[in-house]
């Protein structure tokens, strides 16, 4: 039944690959001169819109001096076609990875992505929201992991396209974020790619030892790597990506980034032949199904050579309100009792409960914040936080001496802030004040700072003639490889007085 179910799948809206019967086809100009170079741009077109598609283009530039950045932009301009954004000017796709018919419960979504690309900043937010998280849609009579909702609406019509619109509506009320694309990855491509590219070499940070991982037989096995540097085929690289009882799913989400930056950097160095794009185009057809269409793909390419910046998320159940150190950005998620859902292991946003597990306000607010406000990302600023409040101060306002420093700190580790460190002001202050001590720009990150506290001075060390003291006092405290010292004054008490402190918003 699954075999014949499988064959009857239909994917109306998906770009029909099967337009280009034969690599002849794809190359049918006459003039044989540029019938290799429209190929090729036909290529970077459809893989652009996977995460290597810049490397993919560099690569190209080298080995073919035909293909300048001038005929991408201008053959991208001329035929191409623009991609819908949202009030922002982001492009936001969802990427969902999936097993397929060999695997058991292949359909069930094994990795789910919302990546929103800024074109004209190079910056492209991806956010990762784990496959145990439990969905409320009373409409629909959907109750349960939210991987289970591209399986069962596949099923219904028997189309992809209908399986993922329902994934990428249920993804658009956690994050906030409107999602007109997708694209879905099967991974017996990945498995190709990886495998034509000639494997990858990872360097494997802590040992990992799954004893439970489904092998394809669809009994278990026990799956290990060791630390340090292993070569990896497709199809260990995928186990390496997958594995989930061997640690959190905070680290698989690491090294399911991982494994795609190893992708993009093995890219550089293999793309060497028209036979090896050749591959690489027959393995993408089989990796990728998509609703963006070649029109687009095209439009999109006179942005490849602005992918500077990349940036890694997964909303997580692996933080703590108490101590900076162990938190973790997107951690807006919690494990509730198992009692209260079957002995089911699941994953709610914080403060929903079994009753109401649709509480998604903190969960769309860290969407927002990252995938809108990428400038701060892109500065990456060293942050140190010091309590400059006066503890006499604290009693006069009949409040508690309760580590308000350390609050922020965990609620800016939580929103994708670098703080290195959380240390006491050599004296107490009156208002906050921000210390720049980086020669770079940092008026992102500051203005970002400034929606969660009040800061009444930012004094740029660099232009500040009188500072000498300063200087050395952050000398003494080893504090000159900081970006930014955000010292926390007596105002910041008043501004509570109005504000209740939320860990989350």
């Amino acid at each position: 039944m699954m075999v014949f179910a499988k064959k009857r799948i239909q994917n109306r809206k998906i770009w029909d690959i099967d337009t280009y019967k034969t690599y002849g086809d794809i190359i049918s100009p006459k003039n044989k001169k540029n019938k290799f170079i429209n190929f090729v741009i036909t290529v970077l077109c459809i893989l652009l819109i996977g995460t290597f598609g810049k490397y993919f283009l560099e690569a190209a530039h080298v080995l073919w001096g035909a293909i300048t950045k001038t005929t991408i932009s201008v053959v991208s301009k001329q035929l191409g076609k623009k991609m819908i954004r949202d009030e922002f000017g982001n492009i936001n796709i969802m990427v969902l990875g999936y097993g397929g018919a060999d695997h058991q419960w292949g359909y069930l979504a094994d990795s789910i992505i919302v990546a929103s690309r800024n074109p004209e900043l190079g910056a492209m937010t991806m956010i990762s929201t784990p496959r145990d998280l439990v969905v409320y849609n009373k409409e629909e009579s959907v109750f349960g992991r939210i991987n289970q909702i591209f399986s069962r609406w596949l099923w219904r019509k028997l189309e992809y396209d209908t399986g993922a619109k329902a994934m990428s509506d249920q993804l658009t009320k956690i994050t906030g974020l409107t999602i007109p694309y997708y694209v879905l990855l099967d991974f017996h491509g990945f498995e190709d790619i990886i495998n034509t590219l000639g494997g990858l070499d990872i360097n494997v940070a802590k040992p990992l030892k799954d004893v439970t991982y489904p092998d394809r037989n669809r009994w278990i096995m026990t799956f290990q790597v060791n630390s340090g540097m292993n070569h990896f085929s497709g199809d260990t690289a995928l186990m390496y990506a997958r594995s989930r009882h061997s640690t959190s799913d905070f680290d698989r989400s690491l090294r399911q980034q991982q494994i795609l930056k190893a992708i993009k950097d093995k890219l550089i160095l293999q793309i060497t032949s028209p036979t090896k794009i050749k591959q690489l185009y027959t393995d993408y057809t089989k990796l990728v199904k998509t609703n963006i269409t070649l029109d687009e793909m095209i439009g999109l390419a006179q942005y490849a050579d602005n992918m500077k910046h990349m940036f890694s998320f997964g909303f997580t159940t692996e933080c703590s309100n108490f101590a900076y150190k162990l938190s973790h950005p997107g951690c807006f998620l919690y494990t509730p009792n198992r009692d209260l859902f079957g002995w089911a292991s699941v994953i709610l946003p914080v403060w929903s409960d079994n009753i109401n597990p649709s509480f998604y306000d903190y969960m769309r607010n860290f969407s927002y914040y990252v995938a809108h406000n990428q400038q701060y990302l892109i500065e990456n600023a060293n942050i140190v936080m010091r309590n400059g409040i006066d503890k006499n101060y604290i009693k006069q306002m009949g409040m508690k001496n309760d580590s308000y420093a350390t609050q922020i700190a965990v609620k800016l580790k939580k929103y994708a802030f670098k703080v290195q460190d959380v240390k006491n002001a050599p004296q107490p202050i009156t208002g906050t004040i921000v210390y720049v001590l980086s020669t770079g720009n940092m008026d992102g990150t500051i203005e970002r700072l400034k929606t969660f506290l009040p800061i009444d001075q930012v004094i740029n060390m660099s232009e500040n003639t009188t500072g000498t003291y300063l200087w050395e006092e952050l000398y003494k405290q080893q504090l000159s490889w900081t970006d930014i010292i955000l010292d926390m004054g007596n105002n910041y008490l008043n501004y509570l007085q109005t504000k209740k402190f939320d860990y989350y918003r």
